[in-house]
Order: C-alpha cells, then sequence, then structure tokens
C-alpha cells in the first residue's frame, strides 16, 4: 500500500531525535496527504559525513529500507518508503514508533535521580522486544544485529515498545546461525556478545539475546555497559578519556557487568 518513493512533506521537520552511524532520524509534522495519516519518523544521511561514509550509509539505508518492507509486527517499526530529499540526499521514511528512545528515556532518568525503572516497566520492554525478536528470527530468519537501548523506541508512558534499525541485520539458516562466512556481526562494542568477540565465534539468534539482557541491565544501572557508571566517581556523572580504563573495559565487553548495589535496593 505504500510507494516506492513520495515527496516530501512541506511540513518542517522538528529538530533530530536521534542518530544512528551518522544518519539522524526527524520527525515530519504529518504524513503526507492522502497516505497514512499517522506520523512518521524520517532517517536522513548526514550531510556532514565524508563520500567514503555516504557510500556506507546509502547502502545500509537501502538495504534497511528492503528488509523493512517485508516485516510487519507490532514490535518492530514500519516501512514506509524510500526517497531523496530536496538536497540528494536519501531518506528513509518508517513508521513514528514513538518520541523518544529507550537510552533517552534512561538518561532522563538518571538525570532527575530516579533511579531504577520498576520492575513491572523493565519486564514490559523486555517483553516487548523479544516478541519482536522471536519473530524477526523464527518467521523471517533474521538476526537484528545491534540490540541496544538506542534501537528500542517508546511511545508515551511506554505504551508502545518497538525495535528499530534493522541496517546491520544477518540472514539466519534453519539452524537459526549465520552460516555465510562473507557475513560480519556488526553491532555496537558495549553490547556486544562474547560469540562476536572471537574469532571464528558463531553467531546465531542468542547473539541478539545476549545484548537485550544488557539493554535491560542499563534500565537497572541507568548506564551504558562497562562504561563508568555516572555519578560514581567521574566528574559531573560523565565519561571522558581520562576516566575510562581502556584496558579494563576491553576485558570486560561481552561479559554481565555487576549491578550497582542501589539498583538491588528493594526500597
Amino acid at each position: 500500500p505504500f510507494p516506492d518513493s513520495l515527496t516530501n512533506p512541506t511540513n518542517p521537520p522538528t529538530p533530530s531525535r536521534g542518530h544512528s552511524l551518522g544518519i539522524p532520524e526527524a520527525l515530519p509534522a504529518r504524513s503526507p496527504q492522502g497516505l497514512s495519516r499517522s506520523p512518521w519518523a524520517v532517517k536522513k544521511i548526514n550531510s556532514g559525513c565524508s563520500r567514503r561514509q555516504r557510500s556506507l550509509f546509502q547502502g545500509r539505508l537501502r538495504k534497511e529500507a528492503r528488509i523493512l518492507r517485508g516485516l510487519q509486527h507490532p514490535n518492530i517499526v514500519g516501512y514506509r518508503a524510500l526517497t531523496e530529499a530536496p538536497d540528494g540526499s536519501l531518506c528513509l521514511a518508517m513508521e513514528f514508533g514513538g518520541e523518544k528512545s529507550l537510552h533517552d528515556l534512561i538518561e532522563e532518568r538518571r538525570e532527575q535521580g530516579l533511579g531504577a525503572f520498576p520492575a513491572s516497566t523493565i519486564l514490559q520492554v523486555a517483553l516487548s522486544v523479544a516478541r519482536g525478536l522471536q519473530y524477526l528470527h523464527t518467521e523471517q530468519r533474521l538476526l537484528h544485529g545491534d540490540i541496544k537501548s538506542p534501537n528500542v523506541v517508546v511511545r508515551g508512558d511506554f505504551e508502545s515498545v518497538k525495535i528499530c534499525d534493522v541496517g546491520v541485520s544477518l540472514p539466519l539458516d534453519e539452524n537459526l546461525a549465520v552460516s555465510d562466512p562473507k557475513l560480519s556481526y556488526v553491532g555496537t562494542e558495549p553490547w556486544m556478545p562474547p560469540e562476536a568477540l572471537e574469532p571464528g565465534g558463531i553467531i546465531t539468534d542468542r547473539s541478539d539475546i545476549f545484548p537485550l539482557g544488557l539493554t535491560l541491565w542499563e534500565m537497572l544501572a541507568l548506564s551504558i555497559p562497562h562504561l563508568p557508571i555516572p555519578g560514581s566517581g567521574s566528574e559531573e556523572g560523565s565519561c571522558s578519556e581520562d576516566s575510562l580504563d581502556e584496558d579494563s573495559y576491553l576485558a570486560a565487553l561481552g561479559t554481565r557487568p555487576p549491578l550497582p548495589p542501589e539498583a538491588l535496593d528493594p526500597s
């Protein structure tokens, strides 16, 4: 029901609400007239990218559009169109999955000093993402390949939780493994599963489950895995090159970090 291309809405987009691999996302005020009346999210390649980066990101954006067109699940953002902006840059229009990413909400909660998310909210996120992953793995034979809090979008007060950003997904075989030797797991370093860090490691559907666990850990610790927990000695809760012990960080990758004591406090 959606076209291969479209004319961008005349309404100006709101400020960027996030970015991935140099590709910001903006929210148009409304959908083009005559099509879906729900808001759309638009992913556009950053004009500041180098020619090499632009070529890489265009390939990923086209791949993401191709994959999204074949997906339909309540916990995965939907495809709308692949088009060009007036400046000629490639744009991917998608269902607007939510106002903020889970990462945004984690940062806000930490800044407000609210502590870990309630168990019921963590359970809701766990179930929503797990259902989306089960659909990808068993029905579509796809590994998402980059599960993390910035790739989970939330609408309202966790009324809807959806997975986004399938641009680095990998095909799974009948054993739910990535068997093509030419393919490699991309992911994002702090959330990488141990098999993605080992030479010759076997990537399977479980390679999405490990980073999901770390994403839920984020909701308890209010921190990115393996980086200094804000407020635990780093200046103003920030993480700088000086505060990061690189050797310890690299050694910790692929493991589950301990929870801060306050996250375990039942009060």
